[in-house]
């Protein structure tokens, strides 16, 4: 499936962002690779 075929379908939209928008995105990544940094998360284990 192409790109054009998800265009065609409705599945993508046109989007114009802000700086604002942008400049909040980044921060929830900067927040998200923060996170990874803390052991605790990832080291509980199912039982």
């Amino acid at each position: 499936m192409s790109f054009v075929d998800w265009v065609s379908n409705g599945w993508l939209v046109a989007h114009n962002s802000s700086k604002q928008e942008i400049g909040n995105l980044l921060g929830i990544v900067a927040r998200d690779l923060k996170d990874t940094r803390v052991r605790c998360l990832s080291q509980k284990r199912e039982t």
